[in-house]
This record gives C-alpha cells, structure tokens and sequence, in this order.
C-alpha cells in the first residue's frame, strides 16, 4: 500500500522559495531571449541580468535548452489548466471556446509563454522535441474537441473543427510577437479585438 508523502513546513517554504527563484530566473531568460535573441545570450548573461553566479545559476538549469524546456512546462501547465476550467462546465461549446480565448490572451501576452512560443522550435534533443510536439498535439487536440461539441450543440457553425483550431492558434500565438504591455493597446482592447475577429464568424 503507498503512502502519501507529506513534506514539512520548512520543507514546503524551502521549495516555495526555489520555485520562486526559478520563475525569476525563467523571466530575465525570457526576456533576453527575446530581446537579443536565443543563440547571442549566454548563460553569463543571464546570471548577470539575475544578479547570481553562474555556479548559482545551475542549481536551478542545467544549460540554455532546460530554460525553454523549463519555459515550456510553464506554458503547458497554463493552457491545459485554463483547458480544465472552461471545461469543467456545462456551457455550450462556443462559451466554452470563448472563455478559452480570453484566457489564452492572458497567457499569450506573458513574457515566459512569450518566449515559449518563439523558441519552441529550437530543441537539439530529440526526445526534447518530440516531447514539445505531443504537448501541443494534445492542447490542439482538446480545443478541437471544444468547438466539435459545439457544432454538436448548436452554438458553433459547422465547419472543419482541426482547420479552426490550427486558424486560431496562429492567430493567437502571434500576438505574442508583437503585444507589449507598455503599449498603448491595453489587454481589454486586445481581447475585444480578438473575440471580434474571431468568435463572431463561428457564433452560430
């Protein structure tokens, strides 16, 4: 019989802190992927712009391939999260899709998820890549589901639900090209936008 392991206090604190070290670490990354580019930022660079050793730096990566493996977990532990809560109800399919949306906008404008999409292509280990495909096979896969169950139920127009959801994720994703925070389009305007665009031409 297994028996469910309960860390301490000190213990629970002790990993609160590391992940929040890590998820520090993860933005300066991110952001000096972003804005130098993957390959022209070193290792260095970052435990500079984190103000740590590079020695400290490989307590929590093990090189520059961790990082956006690290980024991707991020990213997927997100969307399939968001994926369980627009799920989880009993709204029709294109509410469903909708809420999706909006919540995907969030992510997407996040510089770690930012960076995720930018550089997921960019894994040397095959194993790695092969990963990074099946996760996002799997949320591709989920929402396609969303918007079958609503031509289902009547709320989505029938349409071919694999070419929506690939239309959609381009589009979604490439806001995280452009979006700046310090823009002058604020997130709500960005969200209008989007619905606009999109949901609007799938409303039955």
């Amino acid at each position: 019989m297994n028996k469910k392991i309960e860390l301490s206090k000190p213990a629970l604190n002790r990993k609160a802190k590391r992940q929040t070290k890590l998820d520090a670490i993860l933005r300066h990354a991110a952001k000096a992927f972003m804005e130098n580019g993957y390959y022209k930022t070193s290792l260095d660079d970052i435990a500079k712009l984190h103000n740590v050793t590079k020695p400290t730096l490989y307590y929590y990566v093990k090189n520059k391939e961790d990082i956006l493996i690290k980024c991707e977990d991020v990213a997927s532990k997100r969307i399939n999260g968001l994926l369980d809560e627009v799920t989880a109800t009993d709204e029709n399919g294109f509410l469903q899709l909708k809420k999706f949306i909006v919540g995907y906008v969030e992510i997407v404008t996040d510089d770690i998820i930012r960076c995720h999409i930018r550089h997921r292509g960019q894994r040397e280990n095959s194993d790695a890549r092969e990963a990074s495909l099946n996760m996002h096979r799997g949320i591709e896969h989920r929402v396609r589901e969303i918007i079958r169950q609503g031509v289902k139920d009547g709320s989505i127009k029938s349409c071919n639900s694999t070419i929506i959801a690939i239309l959609l994720f381009d589009a979604l994703n490439g806001i995280s090209a452009w979006y700046r925070n310090e823009g002058e389009l604020n997130h709500e305007d960005l969200v209008g936008q989007v619905l606009l665009l999109v949901t609007d031409g799938l409303r039955k």
